[in-house]
C-alpha cells in the first residue's frame, strides 16, 4: 500500500508545514487548496486531511462527499475554529480523527501513522477473507440474465438496506447474498446465514435471537444468537418464508430498530447489522393468504433481485460444468478430465429441476465415476433418477438436518421430519398442478379431503378456485 496523502487546504504555511513533517518519515504528500481542485484526486488517497472551513464548502459538507466518492478513505479534520457540535458531528460523519490548530507536528505523525497501518491491517483483514470466502462465493454466468443480476449487485450492495433474494430452489441465493456482503462497506464485517427450514421453528427463535442462562430447561448458559454474531457485518436468512407470525413480528422489530431481546431476558440488545432475506416461494401470495405479515414482507423487500431458473439461461451450462469439474477434479485429486461431445449436448438437454444445485452435484458424481479422461453421457446419470438416487438425495439432506438434534434427548424426530416431508411434496405438487387440488390427490395418490386437510394443517396456501 502507497504512503499517500491528500491535504485539503487553503492555508499554504499549515500544507507546507505538514509536507516538511511527513516526507522525510516517507509519505508521497499532495495539496490542494479548494475541494474543487482536490475532487479529481479524492480516489486515488486513502488518508485525507481536510480543512473545516474552505473558499468553496463547508468541511462538513466536503467530508460527507469524500465519503460517498471514496468510502474507504480516512479523513482527518484539521481545524483554527474547533467547537464541540463540529468535533461531534465529524466523527459522526466518519472521520478518523479531529485536530484543532495549531496542532503538535508529532501527534499528528503519530496519527498518520496509526491510519497507515489501520488501513494496512484492514487491507490483510479483507485479502484473508477473501482468500477464506471466495472460492464459495463464485457467481458463473455470462447470459444477458446474470449479467442483469451482476449490475444489480453492483447498484445495490453498498446501499445499506434490505434485500429480497426469489428464485427457485438451487439457483444460488445465498451466492447472491455473499456477492453483496463482499461488495458492501460491510465486507470487513461477518457474513452469517441462517437456513430457516434447517431449523425446527421451536429452535428458531433461540438459534436466532439467542437466550439466557436458564431461560428453558436446558440452557445451562448463555449463548448469543446468530444476528448477534452478526453485528458490523451481514445477516443473510434463507426460506424466510417458513418463520411464523410470532418470530416474523420480532424480526420486524429487530429490521426496524435494530434491537431485540434474547429469550428469557428483558434486557435490549443493539446489534449493527444488514438484513438479506430470501426464498424460492412466492411470498406476496403467503400475504394474501395470511400467512406472512404484510409489513415484514415490505421490510424485506426494499430491493428484489429475482434469481432465473438454470432452464432460462442455458448458455451458462457449459460454463458452470466446466467450472464445477475443475473444483471436483482438486478436491478429490483427480487427473484432468473433459466431457465429451455426447455428454455437452447432454447437459444443454436435461431440465435441471434442482437448478446449479442440482448440476454441480451431477459434475461431482460423473468426475468420480467416469473411469478415462472423458466424461462420457452415461456418467452423468441424468436420465434415470431411480429410488437409490433419491435415497442417497434424503440421506445427503438428512446428515446435515440431524447434526441439530445430537444433543437431544427427546425430539420428536419422525414427527418433525415426516410432517416437514409432506410440507415439501404437498407444496410441490400443488405448484406443478397449478393449484388444481382434484389434480394433486390423484397425482398423490391420496383421497381428495386428505389433502385438504392436510393443506389446512401445514398452512399451505391454495388457491380460491380450481
Amino acid at each position: 500500500m502507497e504512503r499517500k496523502v491528500l491535504i485539503i487546504d487553503d492555508d499554504k504555511s499549515i500544507t507546507w508545514v505538514i509536507k516538511k513533517a511527513l516526507e522525510p518519515i516517507g509519505f508521497e504528500v499532495e495539496e490542494r487548496n479548494t475541494y474543487k481542485d482536490a475532487i479529481g484526486s479524492i480516489a486515488n488517497f486513502n488518508i485525507i486531511l481536510l480543512d473545516l472551513i474552505l473558499p468553496d464548502g463547508d468541511g462538513l459538507d466536503i467530508l460527507k462527499k469524500i465519503k460517498t466518492i471514496n468510502p474507504d478513505s480516512l479523513v482527518i479534520i484539521i481545524t483554527a475554529h474547533g467547537k464541540m457540535e463540529s468535533a461531534i458531528t465529524a466523527m459522526k460523519e466518519g472521520a478518523y480523527d479531529y485536530l484543532e490548530k495549531p496542532f503538535d507536528i508529532e501527534e499528528l505523525k503519530i496519527i498518520i501513522e496509526r491510519a497507515y497501518r489501520d488501513l494496512q491491517i484492514r487491507e490483510e483483514l479483507l485479502t484473508l477473507r477473501k482468500s477464506i470466502d471466495e472460492p464459495s462465493s463464485t457467481i458463473i454466468g455470462k447470459s444477458r440474465a446474470m449479467l442483469k443480476i451482476f449490475k444489480e449487485i453492483g447498484r445495490i450492495a453498498s446501499q445499506d438496506v434490505t434485500v429480497l433474494i426469489t428464485g427457485e430452489s438451487g439457483t444460488g441465493k445465498e451466492l447472491i447474498a455473499r456477492a453483496i456482503h463482499h461488495n458492501s462497506k460491510r465486507r470487513l464485517g461477518p457474513f452469517v446465514a441462517v437456513n430457516s427450514a434447517s431449523i425446527p421453528k421451536d429452535l428458531l427463535e433461540a438459534e436466532l435471537f439467542g437466550w439466557e442462562k436458564g431461560s428453558f430447561t436446558g440452557a445451562t448458559e448463555r449463548k448469543i444468537g446468530k444476528i448477534q454474531s452478526a453485528d458490523t457485518g451481514t445477516f443473510f436468512l434463507d426460506e424466510i418464508s417458513e418463520l411464523d407470525f410470532e418470530l416474523q413480528a420480532k424480526l420486524l422489530r429487530f429490521i426496524q430498530n435494530k434491537e431485540y431481546s434474547p429469550i428469557g431476558s428483558n434486557k435490549v440488545v443493539k446489534a449493527d447489522v444488514r438484513i438479506l432475506g430470501a426464498t424460492n416461494k412466492n411470498l406476496l401470495e403467503y400475504v394474501k393468504k395470511g400467512l406472512f405479515r404484510d409489513d415484514l414482507y415490505y421490510r424485506l423487500n426494499v430491493i428484489e433481485i429475482k434469481l432465473p431458473p438454470l432452464r432460462e439461461r442455458k448458455e451458462d451450462i457449459p460454463l458452470l460444468a466446466e467450472h464445477f469439474l475443475q473444483k471436483a477434479i482438486k478436491e478429490f485429486n483427480l487427473p484432468p478430465k473433459n466431457f465429451s461431445k455426447e455428454a455437452e449436448k447432454a447437459l444443454l438437454e436435461y431440465e435441471w429441476i434442482g437448478n446449479v444445485r442440482e448440476l454441480e452435484n451431477t459434475i461431482k458424481r460423473a468426475s468420480l465415476l467416469s473411469k478415462g479422461s472423458l466424461i462420457e453421457r452415461k456418467d452423468l446419470l441424468i436420465s434415470d433418477y431411480d429410488n437409490q438416487s433419491l435415497k442417497e438425495m434424503l440421506e445427503h439432506k438428512l446428515s446435515g438436518f440431524l447434526n441439530k438434534f445430537i444433543k437431544v434427548e427427546k425430539s420428536n424426530l419422525y414427527e418433525i421430519l415426516l410432517s416437514e416431508f409432506e410440507k415439501a411434496l404437498f407444496s410441490l405438487v400443488l405448484n406443478q398442478t397449478g393449484g388444481n387440488q382434484l389434480k394433486a390427490s390423484k397425482l398423490l395418490g391420496i383421497n381428495r379431503n386428505t389433502l385438504s386437510k392436510k393443506l389446512r394443517q401445514y398452512k399451505i396456501p391454495i388457491k380460491d378456485k380450481e
